[in-house]
């Protein structure tokens, strides 16, 4: 019987990912030939792959200059291969997005077999979780704003796979094999570096995630090794995207050659430097936004925020001041009745009803339970998630935005909400089958 049940889970998770796979190969079809309104910024993206099709300098290009080429790589990249393909500009962003999509579905849809499979959960897995695996992947492969994401030219498909791919191989290293394996420890290295290439924020958030998770597991072999690895990614990615060389010689990008101790400091100040300005860059994304976020006064905030930064230690007290009501902005609105200012903010709206329920549905089953299932396995999961969260909170400027950049996250609140909702008995019965 328990064959029969993975068997069917099997078909039915295979049904959701070729229906998903038809249903954005149709999207792609029927999309405006023109930039959708409800992701502009893809002719941008469209204008930049062309500029660089043609063999232009990306310090030429007339839109954020050479600083939007070398944090987008990993999106333009495929794109331009698209357009010698022979595909205009603005499609060859989106067959790269789509691309991307359906990689990280791919992604998911194996990743779910391989752990059944390594916990032996697949021999006694009953209807109850069966049915809320099937459901979990049915909202990520069509929740609307996700699935829209992953059709129009915006690299928000391309963060998305390689943050997925790079927690994949953490969770692979650590709760499958249980050792180190070179190809996972590659896998993890260019992931990371590939984050930098497609969003260096979200590159220094996953970097920082995974060395807090890491040293709060130091006593592990597997962290003492994995450690010094992930830093190294994030010192590779940082070159790679700010475009400088290393003393030796070795060009990485057309940039200043410094030595390693130079680019450790320039590091560590770009990190201050990105939380220094964040109100900053805050107030500057609310100009000309339908949907600018309100900027909770702080004590020892500056009036004129946007001619002039706040001082240092302002700046943080700020920043935590504003934490609470920035994070609950960033996840929870646009709210329907009060932010509503266009078509397209509606549907937002109306998006978030789901995500405050399954927020509540996750609080009101630990409530319940009094514990998470699978702590340990979503551990650096939960830990990417708050930093992302309180990071984008205080950066963000305007909800539309917000709400795009927002989906980022959302299968670490379905793998919430599996952990929620996993039923308690399967323990019992797996080890009865051991």
């Amino acid at each position: 019987m328990s064959e029969i049940k993975l068997h069917t889970l099997k078909q039915k998770l295979w049904t959701i990912f070729v229906t998903s796979l038809i249903t954005r190969m149709l999207g792609l079809i029927i999309l405006p030939k023109t930039p959708s309104f409800l992701g502009p910024d893809e002719g941008t993206y469209a204008s930049l792959a062309s500029w660089t099709e043609k063999g232009l300098s990306a310090n030429e290009f007339p839109i954020y200059g050479k600083g939007l080429y070398l944090s987008a790589r990993t999106f333009i990249w495929p794109s331009i291969v698209f357009q010698k393909l022979g595909f205009n500009p603005l499609y060859s962003v989106r067959i790269t997005a789509f691309m991307y999509g359906v990689l990280t579905l791919g992604l998911t849809f194996g990743a779910i077999l391989k752990t059944l499979k390594a916990n032996k959960l697949n021999r006694n897995i009953d209807t109850r979780n069966q049915s809320l695996i099937v459901g979990i992947f049915g909202v990520f492969a069509f929740l609307p704003s996700h699935f829209i994401w992953s059709l129009l030219g915006l690299r928000e498909s391309a963060v998305e796979f390689w943050v997925l791919l790079t927690f994949a191989t953490v969770f692979w290293i650590f709760h499958v094999r249980k050792k180190i394996v070179f190809s996972s420890l590659l896998a993890m290295l260019i992931s990371i570096v590939f984050v930098f290439s497609a969003r260096p924020q979200v590159g220094w958030v996953l970097s920082i995630s995974l060395v807090l998770y890491l040293l709060f597991t130091l006593r592990c072999k597997l962290s003492l090794i994995t450690l010094p690895l992930v830093l190294i990614a994030a010192f590779l990615g940082f070159l790679i995207n700010s475009g400088t060389t290393i003393n030796s010689g070795t060009t990485i990008n057309s940039g200043t050659t410094i030595n390693s101790g130079t680019t450790i400091s320039k590091i560590v100040e770009t990190l201050k430097e990105s939380a220094e300005i964040s109100s900053y860059k805050h107030e500057v994304n609310k100009i000309d936004a339908a949907s600018a976020i309100q900027t909770q006064s702080c004590p020892l905030q500056s009036k004129n925020a946007i001619s002039q930064p706040p001082a240092e230690f302002a700046t943080y007290i700020c920043l935590i001041w504003r934490a609470p009501y920035m994070t609950s902005t960033f996840l929870f609105r646009p709210i329907i009745g009060i932010d509503v200012t266009s078509t397209s903010s509606l549907f937002a709206a109306i998006e978030n009803l789901i995500w405050l329920c399954g927020f509540g549905l996750i609080i009101i089953q630990y409530f319940r339970r009094r514990k998470i299932q699978f702590w340990r396995q979503i551990l650096p999961s939960i830990i990417f998630f708050t930093t992302y969260v309180v990071s984008a909170g205080s950066y963000e400027g305007n909800m539309g935005t917000a709400f795009r950049h927002k989906s980022l996250i959302l299968w670490v609140v379905l793998l919430l909400l599996l952990s929620s909702f996993w039923n308690n008995s399967q323990e019992t019965l797996n080890k009865k089958g051991n």
